[in-house]
Formats: structure tokens, C-alpha cells, sequence
């Protein structure tokens, strides 16, 4: 499940990319959109200029849902966005609904309405559900059971002859039970897991606002200024999980809220070919009831552009001074959850971090086209953050923020005929707390170390003929890991029973060569023909192989618990799609995934349900 978070995203007309808001993440749903006659639909669709995601009803799109995916994906530079905004206002309602087996719900509704092209405001209604059970290494049925559910109203108004203002207000509940797979041997041990079962679900709710005033940064021929304004909160509960003194059986009620509010001010001014940009932002975050996580981050980023046709450039540095309270350290994660240490505080950190920023294109409009990128920034650990990353990560658990640095070089290209389109980069990222599989009974419970990851790269699409478009997108990793893991596995070691630890996990040097906590590949290929009256298409997808340490707890014994390490098998998921227009505004439509009927983890040793489909109807007006 991907909470979703409020997302303000700019513009960059004369820069030809597309950077969003760095206030909690990037979600990029429109690259080389050109409306033609072929796909009426996706013309209804009218998002607002400062969230992309509006475009999700017919705009497709995909995040991979791994927990490493939002944290460590490099983005080549985007082709120019066109937004549908632009082509066609109108009133709308969109409504997508359906059901699946196994017992699965999802729905879709969406209304906006625009007045004189610059008034407009609507709501937006997502449901997402599963209602199974999901069998473990032995066998035995889990519920699987979650429920993803939200609701945003927007509402934007024509303020002068160039401004706008707007609204958001959205609130999200979401349902999920812990059923990560446990060894086989430790479910064997009769003592394991007396009282600690992880069977209690997961109920959090969150809401949040948002206010913006200014320009929308399309002509920079005049000063461009905006400022938004955002704040919300979110709280999670579990009934009876264990969250401290582990060997002596405690368990406890966990309660926990974490609120944030931010501000967000830009300006952006052309001087012929020459210009400036100034970025500043400030972010708070506060955790209420058991939780005492607090975090700081002010930015200050100022920039130079320029841009004469074909070669274009922004340059410059994002300057963020932090302060952090948070309740794991770097390398202890479980010194207070696991040993019970009265002392333990977890970890106090501020800084301030340099982070440059270069975005250089040089683009005749020629099927070779060189762009570099540099950027980086602070990734908070807060409790929402995570549950972003991984759904089933421990609510007691937060860190301290990582520092992320990343560069990028590439080629992209399109021939006039726009019949294949391509994107090949490599590029490297540099992040001093990555997160690490490792799982506490079944909740998520990520080590944290260094991480140097090479990524090499490609994106194609080719339109061979009317209708028919074929997309490709291949990543190659290349994981170096820190050297501080061992401290941790050091400490754990001293207190568990179970299979000895190879000598290779004592040491990450062995490590790096030994294991795979991340995996080495990413594969996806989508096949879709679209015809007058209906669409079809098939999908494959594939991730390399990783390996998640985990610790299976024993309740009032010496050791405190089981500790080993499951591999989680390569994902390879084979699916298809087809809609049919039954009248002019009605089609049915029906999707199926894991047609292989393979069993792969969609996030650590949480592995995903056998042979599914969900088919419904769609209607636009």
C-alpha cells in the first residue's frame, strides 16, 4: 500500500523537466503525453496544475512496491510534459469500480468541475482491498486482509490576471494485518512465539491540508512567486504487540500520532536567456502520544537557469539544516526494543548538508539528445515516512534523516514520427542510513548503514503502427554496502538461539559478497493495442532475488529468540488486460496478474497472493 501524500508539483517549461516539491516524494505520472484522436478518454481528465496525480484514473502509471523503490530509484531526466489541462475543460465524472478473486475491491471516483478555465474544484474518492488468507512456508492460512480508503477535495480560484489560488483537504484510513512468513524451524520451537503472536491489525488514519498562492511558473518572462502552506497528521494503532523487554514476554497497546506542518516559498524570474530561482522551505514534525520523534528541516536553495532553445541549464545548491529526535539508532536498531535498556534514548542528531544541484540538457530535437543530473536531499525516517516505503514496518519504529547525494548522465531521444521514444542513463546515488531488510517476528524492522548504488538504465517505447505501443524499462544494480551492520548482528547474536551465523554476516565485507539484502535487477515489459471500440494488453514483470534476516522472539526464556535468514525468490509476474466500450460513455474491464502462480514477496517476506483478477465497469461523463 502507498500512503499518499500531499505532492506540489512545478512546471518547468523553459527547463523541459519536471521537479517536484522535496517535502516528502517524488511521483512522476506524465512523460511523453501527445493527445490524439486515438485516446478520447485520457482528454477528460483534468488535473490540477499542482499535483500530477490527479492524472491517475487514465494516465497509467506504476511504482514498484518495494521498500527500497521510493529511497534508492534514480529518475533520468523527464521529456517535455504536456499536461491535459491544456486541451480540454469540461465537467467531469469518472467513476471505476470492480471486484476480484481472490476477494479483492477497488474503486475509483473522481468529479471536477471548471469555470472559465481558471475556477475549478472537485473530489476524489480511492478504494483500495484485499479480503483473503495467504499460506505460509508450511502451509497454514493468514488473514491477508487490508483496506486502503481515501477521500481529497481541491478547489482552485483565478486570482489577478496571472495567479491562482488553491485548496486541498484529504483524509485516509487504512486496514492491514501482519501475516510476513516465519522459518519453519522456529515455528517448530514450542516456546517460540507464546504470547507475541502477531495477529492484531493495524489501524491508521491520517489528514492533511493544503494552501497555495501564485503563479504556476509556465512564462518566466515576468516574476513568477508562490507560497503553500501544509500541514496534517497521521496515527497508527496496534492492539497488544511488544515494544519493549522482548525475552521477558511484554507486550503493550500501541498508540501513536505524528503531526507536521510546512511552508513552501518559490520565485523564478527570466532575463532573456539568463534567470535566477530561489527555493525555501521549512518542515516540522512532532510525534504524539507513545511516540517521541521529533524532526527540523529548513532548505534554502538558490538557482541559476539558462536557456537559449537547445541547450538548457539549471544549477546551483540546496542547503537543509536539520535536528532530529528519534527513537532507533544508526547502529543499535534493537538495543531498546530487544534488551530492554532503561537507558537507551535512541539517537539526537542535527547538521547542516550541502547538497548540489544541476540539471543540463542539450536538445535540438534530434534522436540524441545528452542530459547530466545532480541533486540529494534529506530523507526522513518519521513514522508516515516509513509506512510510505513499507506498510508493515513496526509503528515504534522511526530514525534519524538520511543524506542522499545522486548524479545521473544519459541520452534521450524520439524520432519525428514519435514511433520509438528512449531513455538509456547511468547513475550513481551515495545514502548514509539506508534501510536493510530485516524483520522482528513479522513486523518490519529495517537495519540501517551506508549504501554506494550504481544504477545503469534504459526506457523504450515503440508505436510500430496505429494503436499498438510496446514499453520497456530495464535497471541493472550495483549494491556496495557500508561496514556497520556487523555491530548490530553482533548484538543480537549474543542473545539468540538457532542456526550459528556464518562468519560472513559478522563482517559486511564478506557481506557485500555473500548476501543480497537488495535485489540486482528490474524488468518490465508492457504490450498494449488499442482499437476503436476496445483495448488489450499483457504485462511481464520481473525483480531479482534478495535475502531478509529475521528474528523470531521467545516469550520468558534465556535467548531471546530465533534468529536466521530467508531468501526472498525472484519476482516474475506475468499479467494481462482488456476493456471493452460497451456504449459511449461505458466499458468493462478486466485485468488478472500473477498468472504464473509464483510465490514472491511483494515487500520483505510478504509474499503476495497466487493467480488473481479483478473486472468491473468504467464510466466517463
Amino acid at each position: 500500500m502507498k500512503r499518499f501524500f500531499s505532492i506540489f508539483t512545478l512546471l518547468l517549461l523553459t527547463a523541459n523537466v519536471a521537479v517536484a516539491q522535496n517535502i516528502d516524494k517524488e511521483v512522476v505520472v506524465t512523460k511523453e503525453y501527445t493527445p490524439t484522436l486515438d485516446t478520447p478518454d485520457k482528454l477528460t481528465i483534468a488535473p490540477r496544475m499542482d499535483d500530477t496525480v490527479a492524472l491517475r484514473p487514465e494516465v497509467k502509471y506504476s511504482i514498484t512496491p518495494m521498500q527500497w523503490a521510493t529511497t534508492f530509484e534514480q529518475r533520468p531526466i523527464a521529456a517535455a510534459n504536456t499536461y491535459v489541462w491544456n486541451y480540454h475543460r469540461q465537467p467531469m465524472l469518472y467513476v471505476k469500480a470492480g471486484a476480484g478473486y481472490p476477494l479483492n475491491s477497488t474503486a475509483d471516483i473522481v468529479f471536477s468541475h471548471t469555470n472559465n478555465a481558471r475556477n475549478s474544484f472537485g473530489i476524489d474518492l480511492t478504494h483500495r482491498g484485499q479480503w483473503c488468507d495467504v499460506k505460509d512456508l508450511v502451509g497454514a492460512k493468514h488473514n491477508a486482509n487490508y483496506s486502503d480508503s481515501r477521500v481529497k477535495l481541491f478547489g482552485e480560484l483565478g486570482v489577478g490576471k496571472r495567479m491562482k489560488a488553491g485548496i486541498e483537504i484529504s483524509a485516509d484510513h487504512d486496514l492491514r494485518y501482519y501475516y510476513g512468513d516465519l522459518d519453519p524451524q522456529a515455528l517448530a520451537m514450542s516456546m517460540a512465539l507464546s504470547g507475541l503472536n502477531a495477529t492484531n491489525p493495524l489501524n491508521g488514519f491520517g489528514a492533511g491540508g493544503r494552501v497555495w498562492i501564485g503563479d504556476d511558473f509556465s512564462d518566466l518572462s515576468h516574476l513568477n512567486f508562490r507560497v503553500a502552506v501544509d500541514g496534517g497528521y497521521y496515527g497508527a494503532k496496534v492492539k497488544e504487540m511488544f515494544v519493549k523487554r522482548l525475552d521477558a514476554g511484554e507486550v503493550s497497546n500501541f498508540d501513536a500520532g505524528l503531526v507536521r506542518v510546512g511552508a513552501r516559498a518559490e520565485m523564478a524570474k527570466m532575463f532573456s536567456q539568463h534567470g535566477a530561482r530561489l527555493i525555501v522551505g521549512y518542515n516540522y514534525k512532532s510525534g504524539t502520544q507513545q511516540s517521541d520523534y521529533r524532526n527540523s528541516i529548513l532548505s534554502v536553495a538558490p538557482r541559476y537557469i539558462f536557456n537559449n532553445g537547445a541547450l538548457r541549464a539549471e544549477a546551483g545548491v540546496t542547503v537543509e539544516v536539520d535536528r532530529c529526535t528519534s527513537n532507533v539508532a544508526t547502529n543499535s536498531a534493537l538495543e531498546y526494543y530487544a534488551m530492554g535498556n532503561s537507558s537507551y534514548t535512541g539517537e539526537q542528531t542535527k547538521g547542516v548538508h550541502i547538497f548540489p544541484y544541476l540539471r543540463l540538457s542539450y536538445n535540438e530535437g534530434g534522436l540524441f539528445s545528452p542530459f547530466v543530473e545532480a541533486d540529494g536531499g534529506l530523507q526522513s525516517y518519521d513514522q508516515q515516512s516509513l509506512a510510505e516505503l513499507n506498510p508493515y514496518i513496526a509503528p515504534v519504529y522511526d530514525a534519524a534523516n538520511a543524506s542522499i547525494y545522486s548524479v545521473r548522465l544519459g541520452l534521450i531521444g524520439a524520432t519525428r514520427s514519435n514511433a520509438l521514444s528512449y531513455s538509456v542513463w547511468a547513475g550513481a546515488e551515495i545514502n548514509n542510513r539506508a534501510l536493510y531488510p530485516f524483520m522482528l517476528n513479522a513486523y518490519y524492522f529495517p537495519m540501517m548503514d551506508k549504501l554506494v548504488r550504481i544504477d545503469i538504465a534504459g526506457e523504450l517505447t515503440l508505436r510500430p503502427v496505429r494503436g499498438l505501443e510496446v514499453a520497456l524499462d530495464a535497471r541493472y544494480h550495483i549494491n556496495k554496502i557500508g561496514t556497520k551492520i556487523d555491530q548490530f548482528i553482533g548484538i543480537v547474536e549474543e542473545d539468540v538461539v538457532g542456526e550459528p551465523l556464518p562468519s560472513k554476516y559478522q563482517n559486511l565485507t564478506d557481506y557485500n559478497g555473500g548476501r543480497r539484502p537488495l535485489p540486482a535487477f528490474d524488468v518490465d515489459l508492457k504490450v498494449r493495442y488499442t482499437g476503436a471500440k476496445f483495448m488489450v494488453g499483457a504485462k511481464f514483470g520481473a525483480t531479482g532475488a534478495f535475502d531478509c534476516l529475521q528474528l523470531v522472539p521467545f516469550a520468558g526464556a534465556e535467548k531471546l529468540g530465533y534468529f536466521y535468514e530467508l531468501e526472498c525468490p525472484a519476482r516474475l509476474d506475468l499479467g494481462v488486460e482488456a476493456e471493452y466500450k460497451v456504449a459511449k460513455r461505458l466499458s468493462i474491464w478486466v485485468e488478472a496478474n500473477n498468472l504464473l502462480n509464483r510465490r514472491y514477496y511483494i515487500y520483505p517476506l510478504y509474499p503476495s497472493v497466487g493467480i488473481n483478477c479483478t473486472a468491473g465497469v468504467k464510466l466517463v461523463f
